[in-house]
């Protein structure tokens, strides 16, 4: 009867070391945003508990740490003594209880309970909030005690959490190697951005919808084409009546197979024919969390969508990565140089070029309430993000845009020579662009 006792305790140990540790893994996966977004539909109570237990990162993994070591020892204990029991001789059972309590460990208290945790840290931490309090609570005296004798213990630096360290204190001994020359500056930049992206929104790394090309459902493979050429996108939102009737996505690879197919040719195809489905998210979504998602769905282009379920941008992996490791420039990019003149009175200028030093190539006085730059001039003028061959009348000027660069494709350089006569003195804004592509 003891022994039967002794065993359901062991077995109870294990149980609590396996939930512990699955809690400590998830403390350490989840980010703030996704736990907030988690505990919407709670109550407040619910809300201020977990987040409490959340950003007071050093004594709650401390606790569990303890917690965890305290069960582990708890069954290790009880398994030993009841093969020694039961099982005459002295390594015999000491050897049986060693590996025991070894794959016990590692597949009840490590493994499994931590991929779980891993995987799904909102929900582990939202349903296992009561364990976790009550380890504070119980354990929380005597773990702090041990970690002030580990601290002096310890030579070199003291922290507070002991070995747990938050994001800030690593950003803190980040910052110090990088002082220490041990780090370059790219390298602390790049290890700070790892850390940014858990707190970061999607919606914050996204191209807004008002930047976005797109192309109409009814155009065709060889018109897309067109598009694709003058925009240097490789990927195009496909739309019906509206940005936010987003149908598909084109991708150009599959719009060249269709126009060049030796089987089945056809420059005339729809779009709607060719598209691919879309991936979409979230904007209050952790940029973490989406760039796990489109690498394991091996798609790296996703819609973002507001609360409505209103298209708000567009984001794609590359977006997410330029967070970490800076601007991502393109082979063909160029810097563009200050203004250069042209045949017929015309000057090349970069798209970020002050409209008051444009004046001052035309000697005129140009001042506009909505826009600094030539190119906002641009972009206001049309209506709608210039692609390469977009071409407006505004305040006296004609622009043309030349160039485009960098990762989002941006227009860099335009061509502005002074309007026709007759726009300059009436003062209309003419649009001249072509077709809308």
């Amino acid at each position: 009867m003891i022994l039967v006792l002794i065993g359901v305790l062991a077995a109870l140990a294990v149980v609590v070391a396996t939930l512990i540790a699955a809690c400590e893994a998830a403390m350490m996966s989840a980010s703030k945003h996704s736990l907030e977004r988690a505990l919407e539909e709670k109550s407040e109570k619910k809300r201020e508990s977990v987040l409490h237990l959340h950003q007071d990162a050093h004594t709650t993994l401390s606790t569990l740490a303890l917690g965890r070591v305290l069960a582990e020892s708890a069954y290790v204990v009880i398994i030993t003594a009841i093969l020694f029991e039961t099982i005459d001789g002295l390594w015999t059972p000491l050897l049986l209880a060693m590996v025991m309590a070894g794959l016990i460990s590692f597949i009840a208290s490590s493994a499994s309970p931590r991929t779980i945790g891993r995987r799904s840290p909102d929900a582990v931490l939202i349903r296992l909030s009561p364990l976790i309090r009550t380890c504070r609570t119980v354990l929380g005296p005597l773990s702090r005690l041990l970690v002030h004798i580990a601290n002096a213990a310890t030579p070199g630096g003291k922290y507070a959490g002991g070995p747990f360290a938050t994001a800030d204190e690593l950003r803190q001994m980040v910052d110090r190697a990088s002082e220490g020359e041990e780090l370059q500056d790219d390298e602390r930049d790049m290890i700070r951005g790892v850390f940014d992206l858990g707190d970061t929104l999607i919606r914050e790394l996204m191209v807004p919808r008002t930047d976005m090309v797109t192309i109409q459902s009814d155009a065709s493979a060889e018109k897309a084409m067109r598009l694709f050429v003058r925009s240097g996108f490789s990927r195009i939102p496909v739309i019906g009546e509206s940005v936010d009737d987003l149908l598909g996505m084109l991708y150009f690879k599959d719009v060249m197979r269709a126009i060049h197919s030796p089987w089945n040719p056809g420059a005339d195809r729809p779009v709607t024919d060719i598209m691919r489905q879309v991936r979409f998210v979230p904007e209050f979504v952790g940029a973490d969390e989406v760039m796990n998602q489109m690498r394991t769905s091996r798609v790296h282009v996703a819609i973002v969508t507001d609360e409505y379920g209103g298209v708000s941008g567009i984001v794609t992996i590359e977006d997410i990565l330029e967070e970490i490791v800076g601007d991502i420039s393109d082979e063909h990019d160029r810097h563009e140089a200050a203004a250069v003149p042209m045949s017929g009175g015309a000057f090349l200028v970069p798209a970020r070029e002050k409209l008051s030093e444009v004046g001052d190539l035309f000697d005129m006085e140009i001042d506009d309430d909505d826009v600094d730059t030539i190119g906002g001039l641009l972009g206001k003028a049309l209506g709608r993000v210039p692609i390469v061959g977009s071409e407006a009348d505004a305040h006296g000027l004609h622009m043309v845009a030349e160039k485009i660069s960098g990762r989002r494709k941006r227009v860099s350089a335009i061509v502005v020579s002074r309007a026709p006569r007759e726009a300059a003195l009436t003062g209309e804004l003419p649009v001249t662009e072509g077709e809308n592509e």
